[in-house]
């Protein structure tokens, strides 16, 4: 009965999808005692069980994508701990980098005029 709350995949790649919406869903939460214990855990099903069944379907590029992945979120934990941004997200099984947030600031014509200029601000 307990088994029902776990996750069954399809396949490796299927798993795979699965911890990539899982990593998306907690990326950019603080980085507590228990994150870091979900995240290593996550590494090691993606590096052990994920590669070693993607190596089983004959999918030695995808054992690899695994590998990477792993890889990337065990980076993410050490920019988490220098507390600097992680701006990036999980797409197809690799870090993306956010886009620079583009900020418009609405300003006020000299003059009173009612017209609204947009202008660029770049934010970090």
């Amino acid at each position: 009965m307990a088994e029902d709350r776990f996750y069954q995949p399809k396949d490796s790649k299927d798993a795979m999808r699965y911890v990539e919406n899982l990593f998306n869903q907690y990326k950019d939460a603080p980085l507590t005692d228990e994150l870091l214990r979900y995240n290593q855990k996550l590494v090691r099903y993606l590096t052990g069980n994920i590669v070693d069944e993607a190596t089983r379907e004959g999918h030695p590029d995808r054992a690899k994508a695994a590998q990477q992945m792993a890889a990337a979120m065990d980076e993410w934990v050490r920019i988490k701990a220098l507390g600097k941004p992680f701006t990036g997200k999980m797409k197809h099984f690799k870090i993306v980098s956010g886009k620079q947030h583009v900020r418009f600031k609405a300003r006020r014509n000299k003059g009173g005029g009612k017209q609204v200029t947009m202008r660029k601000t770049m934010h970090h």
